[in-house]
Formats: structure tokens, C-alpha cells, sequence
């Protein structure tokens, strides 16, 4: 089975990581789920996948201003990772958010 095959779409992908982050990330971590996430993102902008071929058709940007307005009222300069951990008080707590 290919990877694509196996991970559709994130939230498929995301249940996995969520279940087995050591195999994912190497330790439970929200920075490890940000490079993770930012490396998928990177690589289909480097391979200029077409639009309907990226994975999940995640918004990330719309997804980091929902963040900053909903849960970042103290204006602080982080994004969605690091908040999760600032206001969870530590990165493993942060990835269960």
C-alpha cells in the first residue's frame, strides 16, 4: 500500500500521528508535529504539486488566523505550535491539544 494510499488526507494522517508520535516525530512534541506538517507543505510547493494533488487541501494560513483571533487574545508573536505549548506549558502537553 503507498503512502498516499494509506494517509488521504490530514486528518487521517493526524489520527496516526496522534496514536504513535514516537514513530512520527520521534517523541511527542507540537514542534516536531509543526516540521513534520511544514516538510509535507514544502515538498508539494518544491514539486509544484497541482492544487487538487496536495495533501488534504489544508489551510494553513486560514488555520493560524482562526488561532491568533480565537486563542492568542494576549497579541503574543507565536504561532499555532508554540502558542499550544506556551499556554499548555510544555511541548508534550501542547501535542494533545
Amino acid at each position: 500500500m503507498e503512502w498516499r494510499e494509506r494517509y488521504p488526507d490530514m486528518p487521517t494522517l493526524l489520527a496516526s500521528v496522534r496514536q504513535r508520535p514516537g514513530m512520527w516525530l520521534g517523541r511527542k512534541m507540537i514542534w516536531g508535529l509543526h516540521l513534520l506538517l511544514s516538510g509535507i507543505w514544502f515538498a508539494e510547493d518544491f514539486h509544484s504539486l497541482a492544487e487538487p494533488a496536495r495533501f488534504g487541501g489544508f489551510d494553513a494560513t486560514g488555520f493560524e488566523r482562526w488561532v491568533e483571533t480565537r486563542f492568542n487574545t494576549q497579541r503574543l508573536t507565536l504561532n499555532s505550535y508554540s502558542l499550544a505549548a506556551h499556554l499548555e506549558g510544555s511541548e508534550e502537553s501542547g501535542f494533545d491539544l
